[in-house]
């Protein structure tokens, strides 16, 4: 498999189990890799899945909806990457940088296709 990823991502959002975490916007960082099979890309980038897509996704889904769980927000991101047929494993960590300074919670999820 070959792997893209982006590390160090960060996004404003309202996401959360209560509804103060839901009522104002905070941080979250992301980080994700997308593996995909083997191909002769030929220097071209309509050959591989391009990351810059996984960018936009992981931002809509942050700043556009609105998840009690970082769980679900996470299946979310996944299941719209896995919808190109080239991509067979996604796995994405997403961490609320505000909730409780200095410390930092979140989630990793993996999925395959």
């Amino acid at each position: 498999m070959d792997t893209i990823f982006l590390e160090g991502l960060v996004f404003s959002g309202c996401h959360g189990v209560g509804a103060p975490e839901r009522a104002k916007h905070q941080r979250f960082g992301v980080d994700i890799s997308i593996e995909q099979k083997p191909v002769d890309w030929q220097d071209n980038i309509d050959n591989t899945y391009n990351y810059m897509d996984a960018r936009e996704t992981v931002r809509k889904c942050i700043e556009e909806q609105s998840f009690k769980l970082l769980e679900t927000l996470s299946k979310t991101i996944i299941d719209l990457i896995l919808r190109d047929e080239r991509v067979q494993k996604v796995t994405i960590t997403i961490r609320k940088l505000d909730l409780i300074p200095p410390a930092v919670c979140g989630v990793t999820i993996t999925r395959n296709r």
